[in-house]
């Protein structure tokens, strides 16, 4: 048999495998629920979607996020590969409710995430990277420098593993609740009627005040709520990297004292 036939069957046994099954059970659900198969999932779901607009559903996801992360795991893909599915079922609702002229539901969507949530990367970093530039430890002010443009797309890879944060434990607190806290008030903005709700997909990349007017439809609140959310992020993160400078400062001093014994031996 000629292989290109061959090939046809193999493809043809799945197809019908698929038929046979699923559609006598779609058809035994739209006889009962009145509603096809994709319809049913989607209605036994939608308990769940509702549930991940909730705070205690977005603060669930980010602690897992930063807790992944600071372990040396991509915590943003294994976060987003879950929430994507309902970030897209809370988008598709928005966008129906703003062609009908209707409240929008929903608060928890990508552009959420991205804009609120990650200023700059994972755990809020553009404000740091700021800081990191005024640094009184030169190693600091140099990741600053390596890391400040790329932050502004939201790539913080230079910050996260040259200062480093992940795996530090001087900075595991503000890498945590950093985001968290940003999650409260941009949630409680949303819900108080302050923050526009997001009704658009745009590339993560997108720096934030822009990115998040964007998602909202060019509005001015998400540009408000990004600069608050920055300045509460690098109000927070200061004191902790205060301290982190006079241990590495610190370090280095003891490091310099015991290299002066070292060369005097080999002077003599």
């Amino acid at each position: 048999m000629p292989t290109g036939v061959a090939r046809s069957f193999e493809i043809l046994i799945p197809v019908l495998v698929v038929i046979g099954t699923l559609h006598p059970l779609n058809l035994f659900i739209e006889a009962q629920t009145g509603m096809i198969l994709p319809q049913a999932i989607m209605h036994l779901l939608e308990p769940l979607v509702s549930a991940s607009d909730s705070l205690p559903a977005i603060l669930l996801s980010v602690l897992m996020c930063q807790i992944f992360w600071f372990a040396g795991i991509h915590g943003s893909l294994i976060v987003t590969g879950i929430m994507n599915p309902f970030w897209m079922a809370n988008l598709s609702a928005n966008q129906a409710a703003l062609a009908a002229g209707a409240a929008l539901p929903h608060v928890y969507l990508q552009g959420f995430w991205d804009h609120y949530l990650l200023i700059g990367g994972v755990g809020s970093t553009l404000p740091l990277a700021f800081l990191l530039l005024r640094s009184r430890v030169a190693h600091l002010r140099t990741i600053g420098k390596m890391g400040i443009v790329p932050s502004f797309f939201n790539i913080n890879e230079p910050i996260l593993f040259g200062a480093p944060i992940i795996m530090n434990p001087m900075m595991f607190i503000p890498f945590v609740f950093v985001p968290m806290i940003n999650a409260v008030l941009a949630y409680g903005a949303t819900r108080l009627g302050w923050l526009t709700q997001v009704v658009s997909l745009t590339p993560w990349t997108t720096p934030a005040p822009i990115g998040a007017s964007w998602a909202a439809n060019w509005t001015l609140s998400p540009v408000v709520m990004c600069v608050i959310c920055m300045v509460m992020s690098a109000v927070i993160y200061l004191p902790f990297l205060r301290a982190y400078e006079r241990s590495l400062m610190k370090t280095e001093v003891e490091k310099a004292k015991a290299a002066v014994p070292v060369a005097e031996t080999v002077s003599q």
